[in-house]
């Protein structure tokens, strides 16, 4: 938190008009009881130019026409306006919420939505605060003043998550102080300075908005910006022992960013050498890069998948003397490891001699770890869950609730570092969601590789609706793609990881000269024997997984690939020679469909300034347990062999037999060559396809999350009152 920004440097020239455009801030003002005289206040000090719009909402009678807008436009030098109906948010206006009415944020448009039960009126704040976040950003201000209960700390989450700021009204100040209390409970609050003071630290924010911005590229950062970097990272590592090399560079500049806002800085050296002299200033950037916005049964689809397929799968034929080990990773305050816990309790009231369940809780946070032990909750943070299990499982204590103490000796809560520290082992279910979101590429492959190491073979992980194991499929398998539920492949234990801090992987020892070629022939077995015979004697192969990525091939099976330009991939079809493509994709594609062998005759290549004529087979794995469901082998052999002659049957893609005339074969090739052509135009229509229509789903995922999480708060409020 910072103290109250210089009110000297607020009006030294002109203020530049932010709201010009779409870029102007939007404040949403929060407050209930005894908020009145706090609002007329804070617009008695906003200046008619201010360039922003304000949005207030404030907990009103549902049985009484409202005269708020009346009473505030007393003291405010802009229009006041009551919200009525949708409306496109202007700068230099105040909207006011309406009675019986919900407000949210969308596309520059306030939405009203109408409140009909009492209990839906007890969030309105939280509401639009989440919205406000999703749709403006960095250009979200959330101010919470005078009021009773906890509206307003849980939307604030979303605001500061998002790189909005949040200020808060000195609670010594307000009327009523438990919403400016429980906000500032959060530990994310930026100011908490008087009311009077708060437009002017708006317009500071707003007028230093725009005047760092951190290029993500180091190419089109200056010397000097290098340099603040790395003096900025060495003081976050040693002040409070957390390396952020892995997580992902332009989320963690954005955090800079804001830090060097709040603090009313001008640029990059200037916030490293303030960050040298306030030591205090490193844990206030530490809580900005650990902002994690969480709550109980998030998602409640793909809890209701891991209850319903994967909890009473580890619970079968289970007695008093088994254990069943979770790890819940970047737990955060602990909501999703308790939402675990009562899913385990309510599957182990069913059963007669219910097995010991252990869930193990950790997060680099450990002010979050604290808080998660702690397990109090305010209503607002319990909005989600359901009335029953609210009674069942939680304690009302004081104005919130309190997990109840068996379901609490379930749960161990410890700080951990997923990335460095060594992991817990012979676990049966891992949750790691949205947390891979803030990790870059290398980080993920080295987690999913930890993750897959503390799984017992054919354990469970359940990540969040915006992860998957791609690049990682050959160590986990999707039991159910729409959950992101995946289970944990067999490897053979060369490829394991052991202890992330140690070394991963033992030097190859290569025996050189007569006095080890006996040692190295003595070490020989029979496995290494017969893998060199099937290199020598066996045609070229590869092992790829369903989705096409090389996961394992033979020497002679590079003759048959190639490097592509651009970013590297593990990808056959991006690495299979061009004249090899087409017919490998259809021999993949029916082998998947089909599940049978599928074989491409015939076909000439040039390797090493030379013709080759060879057949392509694709075998799928039939046989075998999960952990090898979707691989297939694919064999580059010799056009003179008989295909078919031996082993299982193959069904043929292309088949060129014995010379045809000349002029069938000019129309093959043509038709072939065109069928390429066709086949590259279509993936390019395809790519441009799933581009349009991954931001199509990704509208609808917001539409529907800000659609689940209205519904969610207007079922859960009526639980509580």
């Amino acid at each position: 938190m910072n103290d109250c920004p210089n009110n000297g440097e607020l009006f030294g020239g002109e203020p530049t008009n932010s709201g010009e455009g779409k870029e102007f801030l939007i404040v949403g003002l929060g407050a209930s009881a005894g908020g009145i005289h706090a609002l007329k206040e804070f617009l008695a000090h906003v200046p008619a130019d201010s360039g922003m719009a304000y949005v207030v909402i404030l907990h009103l009678s549902p049985d009484h026409e409202s005269k708020l807008a009346e009473v505030l436009q007393s003291t405010a030098a802009i229009p006041v306006t009551q919200v009525q109906d949708r409306v496109q948010v202007e700068p230099n206006h105040v909207y006011v919420i309406s009675p019986n009415q919900g407000l949210a944020m969308n596309d520059g448009h306030l939405l009203l939505s109408e409140m009909t039960r009492f209990e839906e009126r007890r969030a309105p704040v939280d509401i639009f605060f989440r919205t406000l976040a999703k749709s403006h950003h960095s250009r979200a201000v959330c101010v919470i003043l005078s009021g009773t209960g906890a509206d307003g700390s849980m939307g604030m989450k979303h605001v500061k998550e998002y790189g909005g700021i949040c200020i808060v009204q000195d609670p010594n100040e307000a009327e009523y102080s438990d919403m400016p209390r429980n906000s500032l409970a959060t530990g994310l609050v930026d100011y908490v300075i008087p009311v009077a003071q708060i437009p002017d630290a708006i317009i500071v924010y707003r007028n230093h908005l725009h005047t760092i911005e951190i290029p993500t590229e180091p190419h089109q950062r200056p010397e000097s910006d290098h340099k603040a970097l790395r003096d900025i990272f060495t003081q976050l590592r040693v002040r409070t022992g957390h390396d952020f090399s892995n997580y992902k560079r332009s989320t963690v500049l954005r955090r800079i960013e804001r830090r060097v806002r709040i603090n009313e800085l001008s640029n990059l050296p200037a916030y490293a050498n303030y960050l040298t002299d306030r030591p205090q200033e490193a844990q206030a950037l530490l809580r900005d890069l650990l902002i994690s916005v969480t709550n109980f049964f998030r998602d409640l689809v793909p809890f209701e998948a891991l209850e319903r397929g994967i909890i009473s799968k580890l619970l079968e034929n289970k007695g008093p003397e088994d254990q069943v080990r979770v790890w819940v990773a970047g737990c955060a305050t602990g909501e999703e490891a308790y939402s675990v816990a009562i899913l385990f309790s309510e599957c182990l009231e069913d059963m007669l001699e219910a097995p010991r369940v252990q869930i193990f809780a950790t997060d680099i946070d450990e002010w979050a770890i604290a808080k998660a032990r702690e397990a109090y909750y305010t209503p607002n943070d319990a909005a989600d869950v359901a009335p029953e299990r609210l009674r069942r499982f939680f304690l009302k204590e004081g104005k919130g609730y309190r997990v109840r103490r068996e379901l609490r000796e379930m749960v161990l809560f410890a700080a951990h570092n997923v990335i460095k520290d060594p992991p817990f082992s012979h676990l049966d279910l891992v949750t790691c969601r949205n947390l891979l979101i803030y990790l870059n590429r290398t980080a993920q492959e080295r987690l999913m590789q930890v993750l897959h190491f503390a799984l017992n073979p054919g354990g469970y992980l359940f990540l969040g609706t915006s992860e998957s194991v791609q690049g990682s499929s050959d160590l986990f398998v999707a039991i159910d793609k729409d959950s992101h539920i995946f289970r944990s492949r067999h490897v053979d234990a060369r490829f394991s990881l052991p202890i992330p801090s140690l070394s991963l992987t033992a030097p190859m020892i290569q025996y050189q000269g007569e006095n080890t070629s006996e040692v190295a022939h003595e070490r020989l077995s029979y496995l290494d024997l017969h893998h060199r015979l099937v290199e020598q004697y066996a045609p070229p192969s590869l092992v790829v997984n369903e989705e096409y990525e090389i996961v394992h091939l033979s020497q002679r099976a590079r003759h048959y690939l190639q490097i592509p330009t651009g970013e590297p991939s593990h990808n056959l079809l991006k690495m299979i020679r061009p004249e090899l493509r087409l017919e490998l994709r259809a021999a993949l594609f029916q082998a998947s469909q089909k599940r049978t062998n599928v074989e491409a005759s015939g076909l000439e290549i040039r390797v090493n300034d030379h013709s080759e004529r060879i057949n392509l087979v694709v075998r799928p794995v039939l046989h075998g347990d999960d952990s090898s469901r979707g691989f297939f082998l694919v064999l580059f052999e010799e056009a003179s062999e008989v295909p078919g002659a031996e082993g299982d049957p193959v069904e043929s893609v292309v088949s060129r037999g014995e010379p045809m005339a000349r002029m069938l074969e000019e129309q093959l090739i043509q038709t072939k060559a065109q069928l390429r052509a066709t086949v590259e135009q279509h993936e390019l229509q395809q790519e441009a396809m799933n581009a349009s229509n991954e931001e199509l789903q990704a509208l609808n995922e917001e539409l529907r999350s800000a659609a689940e999480e209205l519904e969610t708060s207007k079922e859960e409020l009526q639980s509580v009152n």
